[in-house]
């Protein structure tokens, strides 16, 4: 499923009328349709339906959705905020039609009393207001009826947004104080930027994306580097099983973690590679910190290397070369901490090793000293670094703003030639190759020491398993989402790491599930 910002689904839009033929009407009526049935799925009929409308293409089809409600039963009223003559574009013939089907309609004045009660008295009130062309803070009429709508909810009933929760931006997900808070946004084609980055993301709800003819392979014709990671493109990363293989056949990671103060994290991240599938787990500790994880977990093997007070000692590195190629994938630094000269340690493995790298944790760090590396490796490298972490790749200490988040990884990934995991509320993976892909799984049960450390694993485990690195570390980030999300059921505050990777069976099992043809898709809310 693409991802888009608001110029590229206008485009989108226009092609597909042009090549098809089409009047542009047409889309609005079946966006307008859309919005009824997501309605009807949550209000029984004859539920009392307001729908707040604008001038523009928003309000359009909110007199389409009006129209059909009507025409199902339900008690409607259509409230314009503003003037009937600034109505323009196809939402004049909407409007047109809407007044010829004897629906309520009211030109609201701007008196708020009159507003407040019929948003009170609604089963469902239809936020049709602003679409995805508003930007900046909402004036007029509309900007007044938010504020109303900001300060008073149904009492009974829900609010659901059309495309966007008006006041929001498309493209950044910055959102005034006054923008809508929705229960359900219904969104249409694909879904858009302002619906998975904050502020936004905690204002739309549940999202519906709805299917309203315009073919997804226009959006790779008009350029579009961005996707968000469904269940069916996870499955492409899914590595297969043979009945007949062996554990030599899945792949040998070498996690390389770990210190006397915290030997737990590269233990998570150890256990989860296994977990994931990985035919076998080798867990290289200081030797200071060995003690602490031999034999808590069999089925890892412990290789203790050189310590120094309490970490890996400087020239620990050279262990790894005693034959590197029999490890698949090299995972390194969870709980490592810092140490002077250790990002020359660091360089050390990335050049010393010659498959696949997961740089994490206080390996960043070291990083951030000597990311001018990352081009002489000839083999795929992933970092995984929270935003703070990003900042510091970058050569700050400020976090990454939410806004700049997208652009960020994948500036960082064209140009140092990696592949970028930008961990947060819905991660983002960015390819060497410019694609972007965000990723819609996870919870706030993740919120909690050892999480990242276990998205490691994870990712590590799966890349051990194919060629196909990009197709595993989608696959890993989903996998490692949606076990937080059932490690968060029935309260997210108890779960620990732990708990994520034993509820990855779980997830696993979901990619085993062949996906069906929908004209909807559903994303949960925060």
């Amino acid at each position: 499923m693409y991802l888009v910002t608001a110029k590229e689904m206008r485009l989108m839009e226009q092609v597909f009328t042009e090549e098809a033929g089409l009047p542009s009407a047409v889309l609005m009526e079946s966006a307008g349709a859309a919005v009824a049935r997501v309605v009807a799925e949550r209000v029984a009929a004859p539920g009392r339906v307001l729908v707040l409308c604008g001038h523009g293409a928003n309000g359009g089809d909110g007199f389409v959705a009006a129209r059909h409600l009507a025409g199902a039963g339900y008690d409607v009223a259509v409230w314009l905020a503003g003037e009937e003559g600034r109505i323009g574009g196809d939402a004049v013939l909407m409007w047109r039609a809407l007044r010829g089907s004897g629906v309520e309609v009211v030109v609201w004045d701007g008196r708020a009393e009159p507003l407040v009660d019929a948003i009170r008295e609604a089963d469902a009130v239809v936020d049709a207001l602003l679409g995805t062309g508003a930007r900046g803070t909402p004036r007029g009429r509309v900007g007044a009826a938010l504020s109303v709508l900001a300060a008073c909810r149904p009492r009974r009933g829900i609010v659901v947004s059309v495309d966007l929760p008006s006041g929001v931006n498309a493209d950044t997900g910055e959102a005034p104080p006054e923008a809508v808070r929705a229960d359900v946004t219904v969104t249409f084609g694909a879904p858009k930027w302002g619906h998975f980055l904050f502020p936004a993301a905690a204002l739309r709800g549940d999202l519906v994306v709805s299917d309203i003819g315009i073919p997804p392979a226009l959006a790779e014709r008009i350029g579009v580097a961005a996707r968000v990671i469904t269940r069916d493109v996870a499955r492409v990363g899914w590595p297969p099983r043979p009945r007949f293989s062996h554990k030599g056949s899945h792949g040998h990671v070498l996690v390389v973690g770990g210190s006397r103060s915290m030997p737990g994290a590269a233990q998570l991240a150890a256990l989860a590679a296994l977990r994931s599938g990985a035919g076998l787990v080798t867990l290289a500790v200081p030797a200071s910190a060995a003690p602490y994880v031999t034999g808590r977990d069999p089925e890892i093997l412990v290789w203790a290397w050189p310590d120094e007070d309490g970490h890996f000692a400087p020239d620990s590195w050279r262990c790894l070369e005693e034959g590197p190629r029999r490890y698949t994938v090299l995972a390194v630094g969870p709980g490592v901490g810092r140490w002077p000269g250790g990002e020359t340690w660091l360089a050390h493995l990335l050049l010393g090793f010659p498959g696949p790298v997961v740089v994490d944790a206080d390996a960043l760090a070291f990083l951030a000293k000597s990311r001018h590396l990352l081009r002489r490796r000839a083999a795929p490298t992933i970092v995984t670094p929270h935003p703070r972490e990003m900042g510091r790749l970058l050569g700050r200490e400020e976090t990454v703003a939410e806004a700049a988040r997208p652009e960020t990884a994948r500036a960082f990934a064209r140009e140092h030639h990696v592949y970028v995991v930008l961990k947060g509320a819905y991660s983002l993976v960015a390819c060497p190759d410019g694609q972007l892909y965000l990723n819609p799984t996870g919870s706030s049960a993740l919120a909690k020491g050892g999480s990242g450390d276990v998205l490691t694993g994870v990712v590590a485990g799966l890349v051990a398993q194919t060629a196909d690195v990009r197709a595993a570390l989608l696959t890993g980030v989903w996998l490692h989402g949606r076990a937080g999300e059932r490690a968060g059921d029935p309260v997210p505050h108890a779960p620990l790491a732990r708990d994520v990777i034993a509820r990855l069976p779980e997830a696993m099992a979901e990619l085993a599930v062949e996906g069906s043809a929908i004209r909807q898709t559903y994303f949960p809310g925060n």
